[in-house]
């Protein structure tokens, strides 16, 4: 039986958290443009947004997501705080592009979520994002 201080995702420095990546035949250019274009930017935040993602913009979807971006460095990575709609606290969402020989790792990192049932949903949400990124990828 395992403890919340060492159940999976658990750490003592960013709370609950959850890391998801995967590799595409992309440039790091073209992902980024992906992730905060249509129809991709619909997948993960939604089909409305109209957001600069420069640092201080802030989105609130239909869904009841506010997103505020705290950092960016264009074309590598972008932090955020994302709110569920009814928390009280807010998440910290990291989008990292990176660089991979001639191919391109989107990595999401998810922390201070509010607790595993938290966490796992969110592995199954960006995992589907990276899924559509796979399938937007392909035609």
């Amino acid at each position: 039986m395992s403890t919340q201080e060492n159940a999976p995702g658990h750490t003592t420095s960013q709370g609950w958290e959850i890391g998801v990546r995967r590799t595409f035949t992309l440039s790091p250019e073209t992902a980024w443009e992906m992730l905060f274009s249509q129809p991709v930017l619909g997948v993960w935040l939604d089909n409305k947004a109209d957001i600069a993602f420069q640092k201080n913009d802030t989105y609130t979807t239909d869904a009841g997501i506010t997103v505020t971006v705290t950092s960016v460095t264009e074309v590598k990575v972008i932090r955020m705080k994302w709110q569920q709609k009814g928390q009280t606290a807010a998440s910290t969402l990291q989008i990292r592009v990176i660089p991979a020989k001639d191919k391109t790792t989107i990595s999401f990192h998810h922390e201070w979520l509010a607790n595993g049932q938290e966490r796992e949903a969110m592995k199954t949400y960006w995992t589907h994002v990276l899924d559509e990124i796979g399938k937007s990828q392909n035609g």
